[in-house]
């Protein structure tokens, strides 16, 4: 799904980029631009969290012609869930997954609210 919609906005940029009149050439630059700047709209990536090997990602959302980032954060072989979120920035989007984390690792019991008290601090 994620190389599909990468795939559609790399084509819907290209499209309007190629609408120039014949003369205009598209610079090499500007296609490795574009492209760049679109690949890095979703990340994966690992985290050490309180002493366990953990995953996070985010990937870009249109809702309401807005663009949102939707975060996850787990921890494969500790927790079996993860911590979610939805946020406008891509910093956001992690920073609330580790949050959702955290309070879901202090429900089932998997860390107590004074070690995760710096995880929750705002």
């Amino acid at each position: 799904m994620r190389s599909w919609t990468l795939l559609t906005v790399m084509s819907l940029m290209m499209m309007m980029v190629l609408q120039q009149p014949c003369q205009a050439q598209v610079s090499p630059e500007l296609i490795n631009l574009i492209i760049n700047k679109l690949g890095g709209l979703w990340k994966d990536g690992e985290v050490e969290f309180m002493g366990r090997a953990c995953n996070y990602s985010y990937s870009p959302k249109i809702s309401g012609w807005r663009l949102y980032y939707k975060g996850k954060m787990w921890c494969p072989g500790w927790a079996p869930f993860s911590g979610d979120s939805q946020t406008k920035s891509r910093a956001g989007a992690i920073e609330h997954a580790t949050r959702d984390f955290v309070r879901k690792a202090i429900e089932n019991k998997l860390i107590t609210a004074e070690e995760a008290a710096a995880w929750l601090k705002q």
